[in-house]
């Protein structure tokens, strides 16, 4: 099964579009996370930015000159593009999996939109299969990835694995590709970028 994230939004200020397009590829460069800008034209109706962290699905942050956040992916994964009309009920709501990305990117992720939802959109909405953006329940997050058997303490964070029961637990070609140590460590690069910023990372565990 793989875990996924959905959210929609508007902007508290469509004018400012510039402003939050450039803190958010400041975030991207010091987290390691891959970015494409998107341009608004004739043919795109949308302007942003494609981020693309490890492992994850694209997440789009990109807007209509409304200031409402669209998926504009049939624009670009098409061979006709200008024959694609905007359908905004259709896309508002814009989705990603993070299963392969691992659990402690995916934490990195909803961090990432909690600061964002705060410091710039006047409506937001996200769904969080994992249960991390509700309840910010780290054994809650690690259940839902399939990693029960993750010893966990609370005071010190993960310290190793001792079996796993859970049905959509990880094969050992998934297991080989995954990188507890590093995946953490994006975990903790966000909340010290978010912590720069004035927060929204260190206080979420």
């Amino acid at each position: 099964m793989g875990l996924s994230i959905y959210y929609r939004g508007t902007l508290r200020n469509p004018n400012d579009i510039e402003p939050f397009l450039e803190d958010v590829a400041d975030i991207c460069m010091e987290i390691g996370w891959h970015y494409m800008p998107i341009h608004r034209s004739g043919i795109m109706p949308a302007q942003g930015v494609m981020i693309t962290p490890a492992g994850s699905e694209p997440i789009w942050l990109t807007f209509l000159l409304n200031g409402n956040l669209y998926d504009p992916s049939h624009f670009i994964y098409t061979t006709h593009p200008e024959l694609e009309v905007v359908n905004e009920e259709m896309r508002k709501w814009i989705f990603t999996k993070t299963k392969y990305a691992g659990v402690f990117t995916h934490m990195a992720i909803i961090k990432f939109f909690r600061y964002l939802r705060l410091n710039y959109f006047e409506e937001f909405e996200l769904q969080d299969e994992s249960k991390y953006w509700e309840t910010y329940d780290m054994p809650v997050e690690l259940n839902r990835f399939g990693m029960v058997g993750i010893d966990f303490d609370p005071l010190t964070g993960m310290s190793g694995l001792f079996g796993n029961e859970s049905d959509d637990e990880f094969d050992d070609d998934e297991y080989d590709e995954y990188d507890e140590e590093d995946d953490e460590d994006e975990s903790e690069r966000m909340d010290e970028v978010l912590w720069r910023r004035g927060g929204m990372g260190m206080s979420m565990n």
